[in-house]
Parts: C-alpha cells; sequence; structure tokens
C-alpha cells in the first residue's frame, strides 16, 4: 500500500503540473521575486522591533540571508496551496466527505497560522530579548544576518507545523495507527515528553518561556484525541476503507 500511495501521489502531482504548471510555476516566480524586492524592508523593520541593527560578515551573506528569509515568507504565504494539494492526494485515498475535507482544510490553515503568530508575538519576542539580556558595558550584540535569518525562519516554521499536531493524531486515527483511548492511558509520559521537547525547541531555558509552548501543545494534543475519537464513532468516509488504485 505504501508503493502504490507513493506512485499514485507522484501521478497526481506530475498530471497537475501538465495541467496547470505553466500558469503555477510563472506566477509562483513573480511572488517569490517580489517577496525578495520586498525583503530589505520587512528586515529592516524587525531591527526597529528588536531594538537591534544587523551586520554580515561575509560578501554573499546579504544576498544568501535574502534569499532564505524570501523563501520562508513564500512557503508561509502559500502554505494554503500546498495544504490543499496534500489533502487532494490524502482525498484520492481516503474518499472523505467534502464536508469534512472543508473542515480539515480550515482547521489546517487556522493551526499553521496560529502557530506562526504565537511565535512572533510570544516566543520570538520574549526570547530575543531575554538572550541579549546578556550584554555588558563591554559585552555589546553585534547579530549576524545570517543567524538572524535562520533563527527567526526556523521558529515561524517550527511552531506553524508544530501547531498541526492535531491533525497528525486525526490522520493517524483515519489509517487506524493510533487508537485515542489506548493513547490516553499514557498521559503522564506524554505531557513529559511535551515538557522535555518544549525545553529543547524554546530559545531561552527558563520555565516561562517553556511553559508558553508546552501548555498549548498539550492543550494540541488532547484536542487531537478529541478529534481522533470524533472520528471513530463518526463514517466521514465515502468508503470505509482505503481506496484502492484504479487501474488504468
Amino acid at each position: 500500500m505504501n508503493r502504490s500511495f507513493l506512485v499514485k501521489s507522484l501521478k497526481l502531482l506530475l498530471n497537475f503540473f501538465k495541467r496547470k504548471g505553466f500558469i503555477i510555476l510563472p506566477l509562483a516566480g513573480v511572488l517569490y521575486l517580489t517577496i525578495f524586492w520586498y525583503a530589505p524592508d520587512i528586515l529592516a523593520y524587525l531591527e526597529k522591533k528588536y531594538q537591534q541593527k544587523f551586520v554580515f560578515f561575509t560578501i554573499t551573506e546579504p544576498l544568501i540571508s535574502l534569499l532564505k528569509f524570501s523563501l520562508t515568507l513564500f512557503i508561509i504565504l502559500l502554505f494554503p496551496v500546498f495544504y490543499f494539494g496534500l489533502l487532494s492526494i490524502l482525498d484520492s485515498f481516503l474518499s472523505l466527505k467534502k464536508r469534512f475535507l472543508a473542515l480539515f482544510y480550515l482547521l489546517g490553515i487556522l493551526f499553521f497560522y496560529g502557530g506562526i503568530l504565537f511565535a512572533y508575538f510570544i516566543t520570538l519576542p520574549y526570547g530575543i530579548k531575554f538572550l541579549i539580556s546578556f550584554k555588558t558595558e563591554t559585552l555589546e550584540p553585534s547579530i549576524a544576518l545570517y543567524h538572524f535569518v535562520n533563527f527567526f525562519s526556523f521558529f515561524l516554521l517550527a511552531f506553524g507545523f508544530i501547531f498541526e499536531l492535531p491533525l497528525l493524531l486525526s490522520l493517524l486515527t483515519l489509517l487506524k495507527i493510533l487508537k485515542p483511548n489506548k493513547v490516553t492511558k499514557y498521559r503522564k509520559e506524554i505531557f513529559f515528553f511535551i515538557v522535555v521537547f518544549s525545553a529543547i525547541i524554546t530559545p531561552t531555558p527558563d520555565a516561562i518561556n517553556m511553559s508558553l509552548l508546552a501548555l498549548p501543545l498539550y492543550g494540541l494534543f488532547e484536542f487531537g484525541l478529541f478529534l481522533g475519537r470524533f472520528l471513530e464513532k463518526t463514517n466521514i468516509l465515502s468508503e470505509d476503507i482505503l481506496k484502492e488504485p484504479q487501474q488504468e
């Protein structure tokens, strides 16, 4: 089944690009170049926001940093398109009812951008302020543009995808890989794992910043179990089993 899933997914992607690629690729290129054009202004705004001045140490660093920063914004802006494509591929196998497919799409968009906003307004400001607070009269921070772009991009995308946890649990339930009622028996262990994971991924070692991620993440985990139990009791598929690839 895994092989047939990959083969059919690849066929769907190839057919899609054959039909729409000549329109989508130029539009994506124009969007990326537009983002690249405004990227310096966005970075200048972030300099003012965090009250720091970015520096660079190699000739190619500004260009590479702008390319990576633009790519991050490009992914964030086009996430609804990428996510729709992913759901379309899954739907070709699971055959979801349309109203539930729309629900999963809206929840995925909500969770992703919720994670982005959480990182931008809560985690990053607090984390950057904490890390810069170690400066002294003789030790002034000089933030390399390349490292800031990596740091900023990583946390935005990481939090966006981490907040998709409920939908991941829902997918595992649909595929009969996960049983929500069994998982609830390990709540203490999972909470401990979430706390450790939060301590690793957050930019500061203090308990406050760790809790700002751990508590919402655990809430998302519980919501994912709730969705899983709902899916077990509700027939959201047009068929009760995965569709087999159609013979051509």
